[in-house]
């Protein structure tokens, strides 16, 4: 048997590479799911017409705007429970931090944003590994999942790797965005500024109850599950007949000898749970899985550095107004990229995902002009405001530094600003303020935020790869230094952090441990 912790991204992508290959996979998993009247009202509201739905739904369904004109954490269908933790699983002492680790079937997928683009070779120094060797698997986990996208100026230096589906339709403000980067293609180039349709795991055809009705609320949960989320691998994954799923089961320690190794842990009821196998693969997510590293190994009040992408925010506003914004039917993901690839702003690629129009950007606006938002009309300010939410390379980015306290067996986080991340960041802006005029749009500086670490959700390094690994590291197959039969598979592996989309290498990347795993190892029968 192999063994599989997690059911996020990085899970079912090794499962999966591993079915393929004609082994049996156990995986074990918090398993953690939506609330049985949540999941209700989702049904109810994904078999009505969205004009149907009442006001208590609607609200019952949001993530809500803080009082400081904040989103403290994104919630989906108005729940929690992808950061809650299992049961006798403790959360990290995050010291501020709004970084948390997930129980959940699907892990943080339950909560995403969908955004799918892949790493560039120039922002991947240090890797044992090229963008050559993932470029089967990125095709290959692009098979598990909806995949909207078009050819466009983006594909030159990030490629497809796979045929798109069906593109989610634009709203009037970025349409007239990517219609004015796409007739000044050749100046923004020269600036090192590529734009194009955002790509997103998202199935926006079908038909009947199977199609998007750009309600709207995808920032919220899909109320149709057309977001993709990792929990919908396990159902055709477990159609094979090759995989068996145990839910409600936290690991705390692992362990290996040279013939087996052993997860032990709880199960729902606290009863102890201990499972052999021939392998394991690691993908409890960053912080859980530093959690189970540093115990196995017994290396309580050690610090581990774990890296990353820094995240930062700004609006646009463009020339012109958009109509009656609030009432157009669209998608409220990121409906566009931009990448900065300018050595005079950073020698790695800058990512930028653009936002139109959506509730909470508006009940956001509505804080910060307090009571001036009787004086500005509400759609000539949103009918114009796009919403910029960038990442910089983890070379430019703060870190977190963690280790697990005895007091109270738990990971304890501090976050470590980077002191360039802030330069680089004025760049960035600076980079838009000279492009104003190509892009029909102009940043507002004076609203720019710099979040703390950790708050984009794009971290990792924590056990990274090395072509010769030393102690705190893994090879090039996740091994960590002096382990044979386990394998970490999920961020935790990742030399540096690059600014543009993290779930999907992630997934190649697991999936192509599981599969030269499978022949390190000989088909199994």
């Amino acid at each position: 048997m192999f063994l599989v912790i997690g059911s996020g991204p990085s899970g079912v992508a090794c499962a999966a590479a591993l079915i393929e290959a004609g082994y049996c996979v156990t995986m074990i998993d918090g398993g953690q799911a939506l609330e049985g009247e949540r999941e209700a009202r989702r049904r109810r509201m994904a078999a009505a017409d969205p004009a149907d739905w009442t006001p208590d739904d609607c609200a019952a369904a949001r993530t809500s705007v803080t009082r400081s004109g904040d989103v403290d954490c994104k919630l989906t269908q108005g729940s929690d429970y992808p950061y809650r933790p299992g049961v006798g699983a403790a959360a990290p002492e995050a010291g501020g931090l709004k970084l948390r680790g997930s129980y959940a079937r699907g892990g943080l997928s339950a909560v995403w944003g969908a955004a799918l683009m892949p790493f560039a070779q120039r922002d991947l120094v240090g890797w044992p590994i090229t963008v050559e060797e993932l470029t089967a698997a990125q095709a290959a986990v692009l098979r598990l999942l909806p995949f909207a996208a078009r050819s466009d100026d983006l594909a030159t230096a990030f490629p497809l790797h796979a045929a798109p589906g069906a593109m989610g339709r634009h709203s009037s403000q970025i349409q007239r965005f990517l219609a004015a980067a796409g007739r000044n293609r050749t100046r923004l180039n020269a600036e090192g500024l590529s734009c194009g349709a955002s790509r997103l795991a998202v199935e926006f055809g079908g038909s009947g109850e199977g199609a998007c009705t750009y309600c709207g609320h995808c920032l919220h949960g899909c109320p149709r599950d057309l977001i993709y989320s990792a929990a919908q691998s396990l159902p055709p994954l477990l159609k094979s007949g090759r995989l068996t799923y145990r839910p409600g089961v936290i690991v705390k320690t692992i362990a290996e000898d040279a013939e087996r190794v052993i997860a032990r842990g709880i199960d729902a009821n606290g009863a102890p749970v201990e499972l052999i196998a021939e392998r394991l693969f690691l993908g409890a997510g960053v912080l859980n899985s530093a959690e189970i590293m540093l115990r196995s190994t017994g290396r309580y009040e050690a610090p581990v550095e774990i890296l990353d992408s820094q995240y930062f925010l700004f609006p646009l506003v463009q020339f012109f107004a958009s109509a009656n914004v609030a009432a157009e039917p669209l998608h409220t993901l990121a409906q566009a990229y931009v990448e900065i690839l300018d050595a005079t702003v950073s020698p790695y690629t800058v990512h930028l995902q653009i936002y139109s129009y959506n509730d909470l950007l508006r009940d956001l606006l509505h804080r910060k002009l307090g009571a001036l938002k009787a004086i500005f009309p509400e759609n000539a300010l949103l009918g114009r405001f796009l919403l910029a939410q960038g990442y910089l390379h983890s070379a430019h980015s703060g870190r977190i530094e963690a280790h697990l306290a005895r007091a109270g067996d738990r990971l304890v986080l501090r976050g470590r600003a980077a002191a360039d991340a802030p330069t680089r960041i004025r760049r960035v802006l600076g980079k838009f303020a000279k492009t104003t005029f190509s892009l029909h749009a102009a940043p507002l500086a004076p609203l720019l935020q710099i979040t703390e670490p950790g708050r984009g959700f794009h971290i990792g390094g924590s056990f990274p790869m090395a072509a010769q690994p030393a102690p705190g590291q893994t090879d090039r197959l996740g091994r960590p230094f002096g382990w044979t039969r386990a394998h970490v598979i999920d961020a935790s592996l990742l030399p540096s952090i690059p600014a543009t989309t993290i779930t999907q290498t992630v997934m190649a990347n697991a999936f192509r441990i599981g599969c030269e795993a499978s022949r390190h190892i000989g088909v199994s029968s």
